[in-house]
């Protein structure tokens, strides 16, 4: 009793000390599971919170991936990557298949549990780029956002018209270099805003920062979209 007394008056680190003064943990059951360090992270996203318990619950039945338009045509599984994510599996951290989802939020709304893992994917694609592993894809987007600052539309990243002229064939090139002259015919007008309206839109993206968070250093941009077309960064015009 004495001892107990002692342990009381030193505080926390007595009662640590002292057996009798910490409960034991159960023997009949397991220990309660702690959420790993990604899961948290996941789960602490703002963007998680209407979504959080619909992961937790997870039941694996597949709904989403038998909707998603990603899934029917490349290796990508939103089941998977619902799986991987509630049992904190790191490598999504390095896994390029979260980057095939388009975020039509098909997940979402079919899912009975109320998760999104259309969500999930914004929020692993975000800790890819923090961790530099991301920056790969991202230099894709900093080319089209260039081209939206300079003429207030966006437009395909030059690495992907060789794959859309694959699909479409001669008649996309027909299209892209006769765009304006078919234009024109139809009566249409120009392609591009006005200059007092790129002139607005560039003011809202300087102010805001747009610019400065979304573009890589531009030696650092050139070697990733080089390195993705397979060749120099040299021979990159």
């Amino acid at each position: 009793m004495i001892e107990v007394e002692e342990a009381l008056d030193q505080g926390d680190e007595g009662l640590s000390a002292n057996p009798y003064g910490v409960i034991a943990e159960s023997a009949f059951l397991p220990a309660p599971a702690r959420p790993s360090p990604l899961l948290e992270r996941i789960l602490d996203d703002p963007r998680m919170h209407h979504f959080a318990q619909g992961l937790l619950s997870c039941v694996q039945c597949g709904i989403c991936t038998s909707g998603c338009p990603a899934a029917r045509f490349a290796d990508y599984s939103p089941r998977e990557i619902s799986r991987r994510a509630r049992d904190g599996d790191e490598t999504l951290l390095e896994d390029d298949s979260v980057w095939l989802c388009s975020y039509c939020y098909t997940c979402q709304s079919r899912c009975p549990q109320g998760n999104s893992v259309a969500v999930i994917n914004q929020i692993i694609r975000g800790m890819q780029v923090e961790s530099g592993y991301g920056l790969k894809h991202v230099a894709l987007f900093t080319a089209w956002a260039e081209q939206f600052y300079a003429t207030g539309i966006g437009g395909w990243p030059h690495e992907l018209l060789g794959d859309i002229a694959d699909v479409w064939g001669e008649r996309w090139w027909h299209l892209v270099e006769r765009l304006d002259d078919l234009r024109e015919e139809m009566g249409l007008g120009s392609l591009y805003p006005s200059e007092a309206a790129i002139g607005e839109l560039r003011t809202i993206m300087d102010e805001t920062g747009f610019r400065t968070r979304l573009r890589l250093p531009d030696a650092e941009a050139r070697s990733l979209r080089a390195a993705q077309a397979g060749k120099s960064p040299s021979t990159e015009r």
